[in-house]
């Protein structure tokens, strides 16, 4: 059977074109989805050069999401017959609801003879540690005065966070600390000593009395973040007051003009904070602050290729081999006597908070310039400026137990507020229609008179962010609790499930159980990409450290019903 020309011709062109494209035109149209796709095929699949550049993760901002807790907070806090409130409100709503995220450190690199930890059969010089150490009250008075340093416990207590934000610090920070892939979120600073109030307050100071500063590098859950390479936790504790003294810095007696036998304590309870000035838009430089003397500083990793700066010291560690701090000057007095001092900056300003209330007041110091403040002539801080607050302090926002209460004729707490931690950015709002307004928001805290056992409690207030920062609102007084039990178990700091539980707040005859006898605020900052957030770092008992994660709304909640 033949077929006809008509329709070969038609068969030919069929395979020559289709629906009128050139099989030519289709034919490198294909070659080159295929090149496309082999190329993508390459560039998801194939190994990428490491980049150790440091780079935090940024979270999207979320949407808003009013918390539950806020709510239960303002009902018992506002919508009551109550006259008084009781301090453990606060934790017991958080713990009903279950509305935040709490951890309790343990320095990895300090040794497990300086832990607490029991060990009955010692070997090799260790010292011996009996059972139930951590609720044992004459090991815990005998160990402190061992003549073996190596022998004495070390407790951890008044913890804070120094967010690693690359929209607020320098690369020339964040390259020191950068841990390749496994990114850090924050510098963790703690107080390190070998005095703790863990059975209670009352017991008296050891003649071995010393501070030391430590430091860790945490994730963005809070975790102490390992080294990829060695596998090594990057935390240290270094004896800064031992250094100061090896090199005679502010170790000689006003009277006897001779150098002590021993380390004086005077660099205790210390902060870092990034010091920023209104010429850059980041900040470049990390100042470390300890009661009353600050110095600027460098931190970094070991094995982090970037070169360090000219220092006036460099600190060895106690403990721990991957962190290296250095002090680019001698630490300078800021304030003689001064304590519980707070850095925080405005869009044009540098200041120390120096008093949270009473009245607020404040200096203007720029902390890029060292040192900070001219002391020639003895003039020291007078010549700085200072800003008090002049409006009228408004009336805290509830009644608590020791606003009634007096101790020989006179109210209970001490008269004036104390600095605990400041700040961070709230939207403030005077009614549901109200756009808002930006305030400050920080901790201050009050200690009871002399008596043989005190107490620490706290409040919140928010103040406006420019000159002369005036109080807008003040919470009434309240504590923050103990550690969980699931905090407990997670935790490898021992004193967690120690003696320091049992230390609990008692105003009279009345006992609060869900409150610390000592609880010490010394850190607040916004959670890394979420700024919704905040974190609340504060030691408990001065025996161990505690970080809680809450809402801002919780908080802004104490401050006012609406």
């Amino acid at each position: 059977m033949q077929v006809s020309s008509t329709k070969r011709q038609q068969r030919v062109a069929s395979t020559t074109s289709i629906g009128g494209v050139s099989l030519d035109i289709i034919f490198v149209t294909l070659l080159a989805l295929n090149f496309i796709i082999f190329v993508v095929n390459v560039w998801v699949f194939l190994p990428k050069p490491v980049d150790n550049s440091f780079s935090v993760p940024k979270r999207p901002k979320k949407p808003h999401r009013p918390d539950p807790s806020a709510e239960v907070l303002r009902q018992a806090l506002y919508n009551t017959r109550r006259k008084e409130i009781p301090y453990d409100i606060m934790p017991k709503i958080l713990h009903q609801s279950h509305s935040f995220h709490g951890v309790v450190h343990q320095l990895p690199s300090i040794p497990a003879r300086r832990r607490m930890i029991p060990n009955t059969t010692p070997q090799n010089g260790e010292p011996y540690v009996p059972l139930d150490a951590v609720n044992d009250l004459e090991y815990f008075l005998n160990s402190r005065l061992s003549e073996i340093e190596e022998h004495q416990p070390l407790y951890l207590y008044n913890p804070m966070l120094v967010p690693l934000d690359d929209e607020v610090l320098d690369s020339t920070i964040l390259d020191d600390l950068s841990v390749g892939q496994n990114h850090a979120a924050y510098i963790g600073v703690y107080r390190v000593s070998n005095f703790a109030n863990c059975h209670g307050p009352g017991k008296g100071v050891p003649k071995t009395y010393a501070n030391h500063l430590g430091l860790a590098l945490l994730d963005q859950e809070l975790n102490v973040i390992k080294d990829p390479v060695s596998g090594q936790y990057l935390d240290a504790v270094i004896d800064i007051n031992k250094h100061l003294w090896e090199v005679n810095w502010a170790t000689v007696s006003r009277k006897k003009k001779k150098k002590p036998l021993r380390p004086r304590q005077y660099m205790q309870d210390c902060q870092i904070f990034p010091a920023r000035s209104n010429q850059r838009e980041k900040s470049s430089q990390l100042v470390l602050l300890c009661n009353e003397y600050a110095t600027p500083v460098q931190l970094k990793l070991r094995q982090s290729p970037g070169e360090s700066k000219e220092h006036f010291m460099s600190f060895s560690n106690m403990y721990g081999n991957q962190l290296q701090l250095f002090a680019r000057e001698t630490p300078n007095m800021i304030l003689y006597s001064g304590k519980n001092l707070h850095y925080f900056s405005t869009n044009d300003q540098s200041v120390l908070e120096l008093w949270p209330g009473g009245p607020h007041e404040v200096a203007a110091i720029d902390f890029t310039k060292y040192p900070y403040v001219n002391r020639e002539f003895n003039g020291g801080f007078e010549q700085v400026s200072k800003i008090k607050a002049p409006g009228t302090e408004p009336n805290a926002t509830f009644a608590t137990k020791a606003d009634t209460i007096e101790h020989r004729k006179r109210p209970l707490l001490i008269d004036r507020d104390s600095g605990s931690a400041c700040c961070v950015k709230i939207n403030w709002k005077t009614n549901e229609s109200d756009e808002g307004r930006e305030l400050l928001l920080g901790f201050s805290h009050r200690k009871t008179r002399k008596t043989p056992i005190y107490s620490y409690v706290s409040r919140v207030y928010a103040f406006e962010p420019n000159s002369p920062f005036n109080i807008v609102a003040r919470s009434g007084f309240f504590c923050l609790g103990f550690a969980t039990d699931d905090e407990k178990k997670e935790s490898t700091n021992e004193q967690v499930r120690g003696a320091a539980s049992k230390q609990k707040l008692k105003f009279g005859k009345q006992t609060f159980i869900e409150c610390p006898r000592i609880h010490f605020v010394t850190g607040i900052t916004e959670k890394l990409g979420d700024d919704e957030t905040v974190i609340i770092s504060y030691g408990v008992n001065d025996c161990y450290p505690r970080m809680i994660e809450v809402s801002k709304e919780f908080l802004v909640s104490l401050l006012k019903p609406l």
